[in-house]
């Protein structure tokens, strides 16, 4: 069987679709991988099926390409990944074929063999199947136990376009699973959806994640790991042993994810022993009542202000990231989360302007509180982080404020001389292109500050 998986052009190797290409291979099946930009290789590899893993936002897009695919082209259309994991019903569009709920390692595997065998598959675990005018509906099977029983991420589906090899970061993954329940994140209802099906965080072992990464970079020329993991720092114990292991056989510089209230003087000495270069911390807003009200996040303005100082102490560059325009905000409290990463002093301040998205907790509160609309939710796109679809107050300042917060945080004078506040209330028509410009160069030099490397 052949198989072409569609994908947006990013920097960032997509772990989730080289893991599914890996079993398929392992299997004999023939895989490819195609930008959605220059779709002539459906042409040129004549696949049986056609897959996307897409998020909520970007599903119409995907949809909108299926549609088209199908009227040049005979093939199964297959979504998979966040938004058919929790909003099924997408099933019900023209164009798709099949859905894949939640990890696909096993299911896309048995949907591929038995279609090579001419066999049903009305009634796969994880699959929503629609045949013959009726769709069939199946429960989750149990998460994947065993991590190290899984192949490596195939790259080889990635680095034969020279847009990937020549990217001097390559990409893991450690483990699997969030045990927090942000309410602006999908982990909780994830969980929910695989009640009583495993545990919600599983771990590969420390050896099987360093040979992987061995034979990566030994293949491929590398200056940076970055590791993908929501909190790389979630086991000590785990940690203590793969900063011994990785120290003694890879030694490169890595990034990773950390939480504030787990950082300590322990775990900033084995991030820095094997050479941790930099790490991902979230604040999220600088108001104690958001963050942990709203928010959920269940940390105090000490353990962010302990986890900055420890970070700084052993010479970790760090992004703090954050949000704003959140409900039940407003510019006051975000001009708060500004003044807490001043404080923080991190490498690159990161913020975004929240989203409603469909099916989080905060989405629900969102449009309980009359912030927005479920029509409202439809008009989240790609560029997420640069506007609100939501109804808020000081829209245009806030919108402002993102595109500058970075560049306060790196001069706080504009902060302290009240200088921000005069730039955010200025108009967006004779702002839109100036800030835009600060911020997309400001970020780009921020970011090969934070990982050590020009990135390309």
């Amino acid at each position: 069987m052949k198989i072409l998986f569609l994908y947006e052009k990013h920097p960032v190797e997509p772990l989730g679709i080289m893991y599914l290409s890996a079993v398929l291979k392992k299997y004999k099946h023939r895989t490819k991988l195609g930008f959605i930009d220059d779709l002539k290789i459906v042409k040129e590899f004549k696949p049986n099926i056609i897959a996307a893993s897409v998020m909520t936002g970007s599903q119409n897009k995907y949809l909108g390409i299926f549609r088209d695919l199908k009227k040049k082209f005979k093939f199964l259309g297959v979504m998979g990944g966040p938004h058919p994991t929790f909003f099924p019903d997408v099933i019900e569009e023209d164009g798709l074929d099949i859905i894949v709920r939640g990890e696909a390692e096993d299911t896309f595997l048995e949907l591929v063999e038995k279609l090579k065998k001419k066999k049903s598959i009305i009634k796969i675990k994880n699959l929503w199947v629609k045949k013959d005018g009726k769709i069939y509906k199946n429960e989750m099977r149990p998460l994947v136990e065993d991590l190290d029983s899984l192949p490596f991420p195939d790259r080889e589906i990635v680095y034969e376009y020279e847009f990937w090899r020549k990217e001097p970061i390559r990409h893991f993954i450690a483990g699997r699973g969030c045990p927090y329940n942000c309410s602006y994140c999908f982990n909780e209802k994830y969980s929910k959806l695989y009640d009583g099906k495993g545990k919600r965080v599983r771990w590969r072992s420390v050896g099987n994640l360093i040979k992987e990464i061995k034979e990566v970079i030994k293949k491929y020329p590398s200056s940076v790991i970055y590791f993908q993991d929501d909190t790389f720092i979630l086991n000590k114990e785990w940690l203590r042993d793969f900063s011994d292991k990785y120290k003694k056989e890879v030694n490169l510089p890595y990034h990773c994810h950390v939480r504030a209230n787990l950082v300590d003087e322990e775990i900033c000495k084995l991030l820095k022993d094997s050479n941790c270069y930099s790490v991902h911390i979230a604040a999220e807003t600088g108001n104690v009542e958001l963050r942990n009200k709203i928010l959920n996040r269940n940390m105090n303005d000490g353990e962010i202000y302990n986890a900055s100082k420890l970070l700084r102490k052993y010479g970790i560059k760090f992004m703090m990231q954050n949000m704003i325009g959140l409900p039940n905000g407003n510019l006051k409290k975000d001009l708060e989360t500004l003044k807490m990463n001043i404080k923080c002093k991190p490498t690159y301040a990161w913020v975004s302007i929240f989203q409603p998205y469909p099916g989080t907790e905060l989405s629900k509160m969102a449009i309980s509180g009359g912030y927005c609309s479920e029509e409202d939710l439809k008009n989240i796109g790609k560029g997420f982080f640069e506007f609100s679809v939501m109804k808020i107050e000081n829209k245009n300042e806030v919108e402002n404020l993102q595109k500058l917060f970075g560049l306060t945080v790196e001069y706080p004078v504009l902060y302290y001389s009240g200088l921000i506040d005069v730039l955010i209330r200025l108009p967006k028509p004779l702002t839109k292109n100036l800030y835009s410009r600060w911020y997309k160069s400001f970020r780009n030099k921020k970011d090969n500050e934070l990982y050590g490397v020009r990135l390309n």
